[in-house]
């Protein structure tokens, strides 16, 4: 009588203390609250002041329209802070506006000297994408926290230039490896507050994804070839829409791994893009795009962000509130912000 006493106590037990784990994690959406007028308006006026000033205002249409976006968009009832200026945004490009213009000079009257500043631009490709992505999460905050990216430049140097060098003498078979290998190191060195995110999936998820997206385009190459020889225009249109399926199709595939394979502490990211709907989102984005000669663009970024904000989640394990508490206490206690950050956005 006692074991069987203790035994419905045990049970209880672990009945109430699966309840507490279960009411301890929820599912926290996004929510997007921006409107196609509303940012049409921030867009129009962003570019004909870019035109009128010759570019210049260009890094101040970055900012406003960040700021936009950032600001519509919610998690727990907290909006995202985008903190950049556009001084710094405007002195990188300058700078990037300035090698770009001595490469033209030089590969037109100097043949030499140009393939010699392309081999250099090559050369420091990873560190502006490291500097790039340490402005871009320095700059970017959540309920008062900045974000952060803390990647070194040697490593850049491997997965942003050695590997991709391997995967052209391997003919693309390195490819899927070196995708995967960038992909991890960008989220694996991004950070929130003091805490980084962590990336799980392997690279056999990179190879599927890669073997899947090129097997519909070669399928559907064949089709449309087949096809062409019956009715020519009809060829290009399947080209067109296969390239559009195939687009979208990688980008669902790499959505949904890349976020059900994050973490961050004990909470972790999820997203369930669906190939149908993602695919007529793109398709007519696209179509809007080209019949209104650009003017929809807004609307279409508008419904993209809405969208991702639909199908974006994040797990929580825990207090939200305590964990960000605990964040903010954590930065506090190595004296401020970690890492230096170099004050320019080369916008390459």
């Amino acid at each position: 009588m006692t074991e069987a006493v203790h035994s419905v106590v045990f049970q209880d037990a672990v009945l109430e203390g699966l309840a507490r784990e279960q009411a301890a994690r929820r599912r926290v959406a996004f929510e997007f609250a921006g409107e196609g007028f509303e940012f049409f308006r921030i867009w129009i006026v962003n570019l004909l002041l870019t035109i009128v000033t010759l570019g210049i205002y260009s890094a101040w249409a970055k900012v406003r329209t960040q700021r936009y976006f950032y600001g519509s968009t919610r998690l727990d009832g907290a909006s995202f802070d985008y903190l950049a200026s556009p001084l710094s945004i405007l002195k990188g490009r300058l700078v990037a506006f300035a090698m770009l213009l001595v490469y033209v000079l030089a590969s037109e009257f100097v043949p030499l000297l140009g393939a010699v500043l392309m081999l250099f631009f090559i050369a420091i490709m990873p560190w502006v994408i490291v500097r790039g992505l340490a402005f871009r999460n320095h700059y970017s905050a959540w309920r008062g926290l900045r974000f952060g990216f803390d990647g070194r430049v040697g490593e850049a140097y491997v997965v942003f230039l050695l590997w991709p060098l391997l995967s052209v003498l391997t003919l693309g078979l390195l490819f899927p490896y070196a995708f995967f290998r960038q992909q991890r190191f960008i989220i694996d060195n991004t950070r929130y507050g003091v805490t980084h995110f962590s990336f799980a999936a392997g690279a056999g998820k990179f190879y599927t994804l890669f073997l899947i997206v090129l097997g519909v385009f070669l399928a559907g190459a064949i089709v449309a070839g087949v096809l062409g020889t019956v009715f020519p225009p009809l060829s290009i249109l399947l080209m067109v829409a296969m390239y559009l399926l195939a687009m979208a199709l990688f980008a669902v595939r790499l959505t949904n791994l890349r976020f059900n394979n994050t973490t961050i502490d004990r909470h972790a990211t999820a997203a369930d893009y669906r190939l149908g709907s993602y695919a007529a989102l793109m398709f007519t984005n696209t179509l809007a795009i080209v019949l209104t000669l650009g003017l929809f663009y807004p609307w279409a970024k508008v419904r993209s962000a809405r969208y991702a904000a639909a199908h974006i989640a994040l797990d929580a394990d825990g207090d939200l509130d305590r964990f960000v508490a605990d964040q903010g206490a954590a930065l506090s206690a190595v004296g401020g912000e970690i890492g230096d950050v170099f004050d320019v956005d080369l916008g390459f």
